[in-house]
């Protein structure tokens, strides 16, 4: 019978006698000396350990004399067990004897594993590692959490810790900074003018009766405005060229003139200043009553896109309206300068339309119709964001309809320079 045999029997009739004083918890109490420990229990301990490792579906740490079950389903975690160590007598030991004792336990076992390491070679280091395991080695407070601990949690839980973390400090960080009005009230902005370019170019989704409504609406209300602004800026302008010019015989080139700054920058601004100011501060008023009166959730409600319904029919129309303004006060400010330079300068009315025609070409009609179709669409998706975007009740309209005029203007310079550094930059 060789050592390893007589290792294991000795170790099977110690654990029936409770000659090793193994605890039910696993808690020890160590009875025999360290020094039979090493020599002839080493063996059997270890393999012992090794094979209850193996058949063990779960691993049993010990916590502050509280044994804790790894491997059991429930909603905590761990679950504690109800364990206690008995003495030499079979009566229960205060838990600061299962500390001292656990301890003590601890140490002998670790000598023991430094006895089976030296005695097995590599091949019961793995062994030995597994006794330190069970000794439990944590069942001193404030001891630190073991390798095999930090190893066994998953990384998503770790991942989602740091989430939390990270989530907590923004919120704590930015719990109190509210942002301006004018920077969210953009961005809406631009996410609507992406949302109508979407529904009309890509998926060619319009709500045709509403567009012919706005366009109805939008055309008839912005035309004698906009004739009579043209009318008396081209009789400005033709008092300043005539009488300049005049003095130094340029008077055949006056006509060119007229037409290429009408044609070229101020018919199209001037037509979308007085769409901005007749049918923008309405959108934007219209809208604004819509939504802080809830009838846009309504809509929402029903099954209607407010996009589709109320945002996408207003800026086709003003982008398809703005272009016809535009070519018809045109002609109506070409018009009045002539009779202007007919009956105070003496300037034929033939020069004029023949100069007119010598300079002028038509991709510059074609530049007027393009800067008239981005002022339009500019100027509806600025009015219906800032009008859905309002917030106060009546004075929220208000405040609404005049920020959505005020912008419109500054956005139609900004892009009439954009377009002008487009078309003319040669």
């Amino acid at each position: 019978m060789g050592f390893s045999s007589f290792a294991v029997r000795l170790h099977q009739h110690s654990s029936s006698t409770g000659a090793l004083g193994i605890a039910p918890t696993g808690v020890s109490t160590t009875r025999m000396p360290s020094s039979l420990l090493a020599s002839a229990g080493a063996g059997a301990a270890l393999s012992a350990s090794l094979a209850r490792s193996r058949a063990r579906a779960s691993a049993v740490v010990s916590t502050r004399g509280v044994a804790f079950e790894r491997g059991r389903s429930c909603s905590r975690g761990f679950k504690p067990l109800r364990g206690r160590a008995d003495g030499a007598d079979g009566a229960p030991v205060a838990s600061a004897s299962i500390s001292r004792r656990a301890r003590a336990s601890s140490l002998g076992r670790r000598s023991t594993a430094r006895a089976a390491s030296d005695a097995g070679g590599a091949g019961s280091s793995q062994g030995a590692d597994d006794i330190e395991l069970e000794a439990g080695l944590g069942d001193a407070p404030g001891a630190p959490v073991s390798a095999f601990e930090q190893s066994s949690s998953p990384l998503a839980v770790r991942l989602e810790e740091a989430g939390d973390a990270v989530a907590i400090y923004l919120n704590e960080k930015l719990k109190d900074w509210d942002p301006p009005k004018f920077m969210w009230r953009t961005l809406y902005t631009l996410l609507l003018l992406g949302l109508v370019f979407k529904r009309v170019v890509f998926q060619r989704k319009l709500n045709m009766p509403q567009t012919l409504q706005q366009i109805a609406r939008v055309g008839p209300d912005t035309l004698g405005v906009a004739m009579l602004t043209s009318s008396f800026v081209g009789l400005v302008f033709t008092i300043q060229f005539c009488q300049e010019f005049s003095k130094v015989g340029l008077t055949r080139v006056i006509g060119g003139l007229l037409g290429l700054a009408f044609t070229r920058e101020l018919t199209p601004v001037i037509c979308a200043i007085v769409l901005a100011g007749r049918v923008g501060s309405a959108i934007a008023a219209e809208l604004g009553t819509m939504q802080v009166s809830e009838q846009v959730d309504q809509l929402r409600t029903l099954g209607s896109d407010p996009v589709d319904y109320l945002v996408a029919p207003r800026v086709i129309a003003c982008a398809v309206s703005l272009p016809i303004l535009s070519v018809i006060s045109f002609t109506i400010g070409m018009a009045a300068s002539i009779l202007l330079a007919d009956l105070r300068y003496g300037v034929s009315p033939n020069a004029i339309v023949d100069s007119a025609a010598k300079y002028l070409e038509s991709s510059d009609i074609g530049i007027m119709c393009a800067k008239a179709v981005a002022f339009g669409g500019v100027i509806a998706t600025i009015s219906c964001g800032w009008g859905q975007t309002t917030t106060g009740g009546a004075k929220g309209v208000g405040e609404s309809t005049t920020a959505s005029v005020v912008i419109s203007l500054v956005a139609i310079f900004v892009v009439d320079f954009c377009l002008s550094m487009w078309f003319f930059n040669k």
